[in-house]
């Protein structure tokens, strides 16, 4: 029972780790809206430099053919963020 309950506990702190590193970094960039269609939505970023980066590194690295970065209200925070939508 001690090593079932330790490989639980291993397995939660491997998992807070990985949800951990999904999290936004940098601070807060002013407001700019704009409507997308038909998109996905790859992932959210506090600064429009950082949604910029990775929309650009995607699109040359030939995974994608666009992207649209947008500033959102999320809902969950409380705050916004800049969502980073592929197509």
């Amino acid at each position: 029972m001690r090593k079932v309950r330790g490989f639980v506990a291993l397995a939660c702190v491997a998992g807070s780790l990985l949800l951990g590193a999904a999290t936004p970094a940098n601070a807060a960039a002013p407001a700019h809206r704009a409507t997308v269609t038909a998109s996905y939505l790859f992932g959210y970023y506090y600064t429009l430099d950082a949604c910029r980066y990775f929309g650009e590194s995607l699109v040359q690295g030939g995974a994608w053919g666009s992207y649209n970065c947008v500033y959102q209200w999320h809902p969950y925070d409380q705050q916004s963020y800049w969502y980073l939508y592929m197509s």
